[in-house]
């Protein structure tokens, strides 16, 4: 994974989604599909912070 988009939404009764997208060029994204998305669910704005720290730090 090496080219992501990262959206956070906040909910509407308290906590945070953050989603991740893997934007990396592959045959299957190039079709459109993009199968290859996933999401944590966190409850504070601290929290959002270092979900996307960790997610940083895991990129190649």
């Amino acid at each position: 994974m090496k080219d992501v988009t990262i959206t956070v939404v906040k909910g509407e009764e308290g906590g945070y989604r953050v989603i991740v997208n893997d934007d990396t060029v592959t045959a299957e994204n190039a079709e459109g599909s993009k199968g290859n998305d996933s999401f944590f669910v966190v409850d504070s704005r601290g929290d959002v912070e270092k979900k996307v720290a960790e997610i940083l730090k895991n990129l190649e």
